[in-house]
């Protein structure tokens, strides 16, 4: 590969399929189920994670059962010479989960899940449009949302 990493192998690929269902399972199972010996599964799951391919595991929660039950997207444009910083900033803000320098028309998308939409104003109107280096933002609420795993294919 161009970056120096190498590239998954079927092995790898099989691997990575089953745990992206179930990150629980035993090595033993993920032998199994992956068609590998024990040994296998076992040497290249520690191989994927010395290498930074699988970075952790935890436990997805559902925001609404949780009592996060507004989502928004907040396009947001910043003085252009503040872009290093505000990158940590923006993740810091209470109920960011989520941010991304972009190219185009705005500099970063956060994604922000709180409460209720009183909170959301209280994190737009005064955290957010109290950053100094803050020039715009614009609000996209989320009306419903699928998460997608990575797709492996892709990595053939």
């Amino acid at each position: 590969m161009a970056d120096g990493r190498a590239p998954l192998d079927d092995i790898d690929r099989r691997l990575l399929a089953v745990l992206t269902t179930d990150g629980r399972i035993s090595v033993n199972e993920l032998a199994r189920r992956a068609n590998v010996s024990r040994a296998t599964a076992y040497s290249r799951f520690d191989r994927l994670q010395q290498r930074g391919v699988i970075i952790g595991f935890r436990a997805e929660i559902d925001p609404e059962a949780v009592g996060i039950t507004v989502t928004a997207l907040v396009l947001v444009n910043v003085e252009q010479r503040a872009w290093k910083n505000s990158l940590t900033e923006l993740g810091k803000l209470p109920g960011v989960d989520y941010v991304a320098l972009t190219s185009g028309a705005f500099d970063f998308v956060l994604v922000v899940r709180v409460p209720d939409v009183g909170t959301l104003r209280d994190v737009l109107l005064v955290r957010l449009q109290g950053m100094r280096q803050v020039r715009s933002t614009q609000t996209v609420f989320v009306l419903d949302e699928r998460h997608q795993p990575l797709d492996l294919d892709l990595l053939a």
